[in-house]
């Protein structure tokens, strides 16, 4: 259906109104690339998708995770908006509770729900550990306001006197 859509695309772009429009002839000339993407992905093989799985499981990184805690805090404090950034990290830490709990499900152990919250617990204070430097670094910077405040701004009158 695919190439079949592609073809009609083609055929449509050889009207004579649309072979002078060049936004219509680069917006088919696209949709003919996209389609084409489709094509290629449809078409993957499960044994690749297996290995990309295998690749792009994180699992095996248990250990090497903390070791990136004090750069990703330093991160944040530099930057507080890369926290949206790490979203994408958490998730795909999350992938490392996929493969215990796979074998753990094809045992039919009744460990299933015991090792899920503990794999869980695990992430979350992980991801606890990350953030924590936000709301240390938002009480280093009210501090540092309310000594501004306190030592060295001066208190403005209440009331002002009217000069004559």
């Amino acid at each position: 259906k695919i190439q079949q859509l592609m073809q009609a695309l083609e055929e449509v772009e050889q009207f004579h109104q649309i072979e002078t429009n060049l936004q219509v002839k680069q917006f088919l000339f696209d949709t003919r690339q996209y389609l084409n993407q489709m094509i290629r992905i449809v078409n993957i093989k499960d044994e690749y998708l297996a290995v990309l799985s295998l690749v792009s499981d994180i699992s095996y990184g248990c250990e090497l995770i903390h070791n990136f805690v004090p750069l990703m805090q330093e991160q944040i404090k530099q930057d507080p908006e890369c926290v949206l950034m790490l979203r994408s990290t958490f998730l795909k830490l999350s992938s490392m509770l996929d493969l215990p709990l796979i074998r753990i499900n094809q045992a039919s152990s009744s460990d299933f729900i015991s090792v899920s919250e503990y794999y869980s617990g695990e992430l979350v204070k992980y991801v606890r550990t990350v953030l924590s430097i936000i709301p240390r670094s938002m009480f280093l910077i009210l501090n540092e306001i309310i000594d501004i405040q306190t030592n060295q701004l001066q208190e403005m009158p209440t009331r002002v006197e009217k000069e004559h």
